[in-house]
This record gives C-alpha cells, sequence and structure tokens, in this order.
C-alpha cells in the first residue's frame, strides 16, 4: 500500500492527488480534506489545470512570504568607488600630527569643542589626539584634513632591500644551500675532535 507524503501514513482505498505549494503530491484523505480540494491520481495533469489546486496559499492571486521576500531583493546597481593618487594602506599618520593640528587649528580660531563637532568626534578623543597620546583613525584624520586643510597622512616608504653581490650574479640553488649546510655540519665535527 502506497504511503502518505505528507504525514507519512499508509493510505486506505484511493489516495487523493493534490498540489501543495506547486508541488503534486499523493496524499491521504485526511490530508487531503485539511489542505483543500483534491482529486484522485488517475485524473490526467492536463484536465486538472483548470480546475483549483490545493495550496498552502488560500488564493493563487495572493504570493507567499518567499515570493514577496524574492520580490523586494532586486540588486541596486553598485557604484565601484576608485581612490586616486595613493592607497590608503601604502599611508601613515605623520609624526608631527598632534603638533600639526593644535596649530592648525587656533591658527582657523577654532575650539577644540567646535573642531570635534565638526568632525564628529568627542572633545577628550580629540584632545588626546592634539596631546599625542592617542593616533587618530583614518576617518578622523581624513575629517580633520577636510576641516582644517592640512595632510597628516604621508606615503610609507619602504627600505629597497638590494641583493647581496655574491661571487658570480647567480640564483641560489638547492644544491648551494646542501653545501652550505655540509660545511657547517662539518665545521661541528673538526670543533669537536
Amino acid at each position: 500500500m502506497p504511503s502518505c507524503e505528507l504525514c507519512g501514513r499508509e493510505i486506505e482505498g484511493r489516495g487523493r492527488r493534490t498540489k501543495i505549494d506547486g508541488v503534486p503530491m499523493l496524499v491521504c484523505s485526511q490530508c487531503a480534506s485539511q489542505f483543500g480540494e483534491s482529486k484522485p491520481p488517475s485524473t490526467s495533469s492536463r484536465s486538472s489545470r483548470s480546475k483549483q489546486n490545493t495550496s498552502w496559499v488560500k488564493s493563487s492571486s495572493s504570493t507567499s512570504p518567499s515570493q514577496k521576500r524574492l520580490k523586494k531583493k532586486k540588486k541596486k546597481p553598485q557604484r565601484k568607488t576608485r581612490r586616486r593618487g595613493v592607497l590608503l594602506d601604502d599611508m601613515m599618520v605623520v609624526k608631527d600630527y598632534a603638533e600639526k593640528i593644535r596649530t592648525s587649528r587656533q591658527k582657523k580660531e577654532l575650539s577644540q569643542e567646535q573642531l570635534a563637532q565638526k568632525v564628529g568626534e568627542r572633545i577628550s578623543t580629540l584632545q588626546s589626539i592634539e596631546a599625542g597620546r592617542l593616533k587618530p583613525t583614518m576617518q578622523t584624520i581624513r575629517g580633520i584634513e577636510r576641516e582644517l586643510g592640512i595632510s597628516l597622512l604621508e606615503p610609507v616608504r619602504s627600505a629597497s632591500v638590494a641583493p647581496k653581490s655574491s661571487k658570480s650574479n647567480k640564483r641560489l640553488t638547492l644544491g648551494d644551500v646542501v653545501k652550505v649546510k655540509r660545511k657547517k655540519s662539518q665545521k661541528r665535527e673538526n670543533s669537536e675532535d
């Protein structure tokens, strides 16, 4: 005997072919009565299209919550922001940032409270930055630079590492490394004797 695809009970007599959430299922009479109209399994699927399908949704015109969510999730065009010049990762705060901020703020005749409000920082944070006890975040740096018209970032100078010139300008090979290790181990053996 076949079993109900919804509840798992054995179907007594004829099962009912029902569409639940658009999926045709063979269900028992109890599940079919709970979930709407049903039809015997022998009816063809072409003639059943004109009849009302059983579904979890009350009417065919209403949409399920999952369909509503899909409609809302339309992709918005994403703008790619390009930064011109040097990347922020390649920049670091200048050493005398505290003094630069203080002198330029005083030249513009702004109080710490006014600058903090314009930049969007707390007064205590700005005071710590001006005292040199706290390094400003990138967001704070950008705000201070904009308000005071100064530059607090400088490019990071990468130390250029020049390769040591060997006897011949060859690249190091695995054989060279093995020879070096042999020489070191031979020196140890000689020193122990």
